[in-house]
């Protein structure tokens, strides 16, 4: 499991990959959190972000979008995330703990679909790459 930032010539790409989609969708909201400078250790509360459309890929850039959302609206830093399948959404449970800093990280507008992509592979591990826009 891990995830990466990818370079492209306007955005910035994040790679996540784990034993499952889920795991792998996980890691790169992780990823996302590392960027804004939003990522933290410790315990605290937790918050659902709902991840729905058509396809995996589409409920990944809900989900990531969600959470740029509440990290944007809310002074918190994330301390981890959880994905798991609700019917045909994803939903990630963000734990999180209050910030009087905000994140000292790249500002992020938005996931984009520029280079979507989803490949579950027969094992049933994942790699998931999504660019945002900063």
């Amino acid at each position: 499991m891990g995830h990466e930032l990818l370079e492209h010539t306007a955005d910035l790409g994040l790679r996540g990959w784990g034993p499952s989609v889920e795991a792998a969708v996980a890691e790169a909201l992780l990823g996302l959190a590392d960027l804004m400078g939003v990522h933290a250790v410790g315990h605290g509360e937790t918050h659902e972000v709902r991840g729905q459309g058509q396809d995996d890929g589409s409920r990944l850039v809900a989900l990531m979008n969600e959470t740029i959302f509440v990290v944007e609206t809310r002074p918190i830093r994330i301390v981890g995330v959880w994905v798991r399948r609700d019917g045909d959404d994803l939903l990630a449970e963000l734990e999180f703990v209050g910030s009087d800093e905000p994140g000292e990280g790249i500002g992020v507008k938005a996931a984009t679909y520029h280079q979507l992509a989803v490949d579950e592979r027969p094992d049933g591990s994942a790699e998931v790459r999504v660019f945002l826009d900063v």
